[in-house]
């Protein structure tokens, strides 16, 4: 990593560690989900970004990991430390089923995800019995274990920076080791490294699952901090927006997905609040990356320092 990335890992920290003395309740209320749905977005981009697979189901994994967290807290009284794993276990086991997605490629492999996502969505929207329908399952309670409780969102937001912090240096270490050098090396060329001997099929299994894994747990994170999760957690229009962030950020890098979650969270709460066509202003503002800035912000940002450097290097 260069001076300038560090620099830039440093003043982002600094600003979100010291947001609550400076911000009031909403501010860090919406910090949060930003953080939160940037390692769904993060989730989505270990596929895209790193693969080539544009998945439209990781709300599902999402959904599915806040349910279970949520009943088992809510109804059956299970305590945190043993209904947010079994969260993150059942997202990452919907994944391993899901994951036969990766037999195929291109627009096949986004229509059975969005198939698959679909499946989730309707479960959780039909079975009102098990999941409450449209009504959900409220009053989840902020984790605890043992002496050690949440008891407000400033200290949520603390541990849910902490989490995401771990799971982006986790992240770093997976895509720059071979596993990962040998997901791009797939996205570049399947046929080729089929030919140098890669088991390139369970390559990508690996990497789905592992995506529903970090989905899983952003899932268990969200259900915690909204206290309540609904049918809409798994719908197809999470799952579209979270790729949408990737790509906005900056897809294939690590805070690309993030500053992405911070653009469209940050444009969804503002124009709402005066334009009710709001989502019409995300589907110009994804135009307008694809246009003209395809690598996302990240990207245009690298652009731009280039262009500065050569324009200062020019002797004229």
């Amino acid at each position: 990593m260069d001076r300038s990335r560090v620099t830039v890992v440093i003043v982002v920290l600094a600003a979100a560690l010291a947001l609550p003395f400076y911000a009031g309740p909403f501010w860090m209320g919406l910090a949060t989900q930003i953080i939160i749905f940037g390692l769904l977005a993060l989730s989505v981009d270990l596929l895209l970004g790193h693969t080539g697979l544009f998945s439209l189901c990781h709300a599902s994994f999402f959904a599915v990991a806040a349910y279970t967290t949520a009943i088992l807290q809510v109804r059956y009284g299970t305590p945190t430390v043993f209904a947010a794993p079994a969260g993150v276990l059942a997202g990452t086991l919907l994944a391993l089923v899901f994951g036969i997605a990766v037999r195929t490629r291109g627009v096949y492999f986004i229509l059975i995800t969005i198939a698959l996502g679909f499946i989730v969505w309707g479960v959780a929207y039909r079975w009102s019995s098990f999941t409450g329908g449209d009504n959900g399952v409220t009053n989840v309670p902020f984790p605890s274990i043992g002496p050690l409780a949440v008891t407000s969102h400033l200290q949520y937001y603390y541990l849910v920076l902490a989490i995401v912090m771990l799971c982006a240096l986790g992240y770093r270490m997976l895509v720059s080791s071979p596993f990962g050098l040998g997901l791009r090396g797939i996205k570049a060329s399947e046929s080729r490294m089929r030919s140098l001997g890669y088991r390139t099929a369970l390559h990508l299994y690996v990497a789905f699952v592992l995506s529903g894994a970090l989905a899983s747990l952003a899932g268990v994170l969200y259900v915690y901090y909204n206290r309540f999760v609904n049918p809409v957690t798994g719908s197809f229009q999470i799952s579209v927006e979270v790729a949408l962030m990737a790509i906005v950020g900056g897809s294939g890098t690590i805070i690309g997905p993030f500053i992405g979650s911070g653009v469209l969270l940050g444009l969804r709460n503002w124009v709402s609040s005066f334009f009710e066509l709001h989502a019409a202003v995300m589907g110009v503002v994804f135009i307008a990356t694809v246009l003209w800035a395809p690598d996302g912000l990240v990207g245009l940002a690298r652009r731009l320092r280039k262009r500065r450097t050569g324009i200062r290097k020019d002797p004229a």
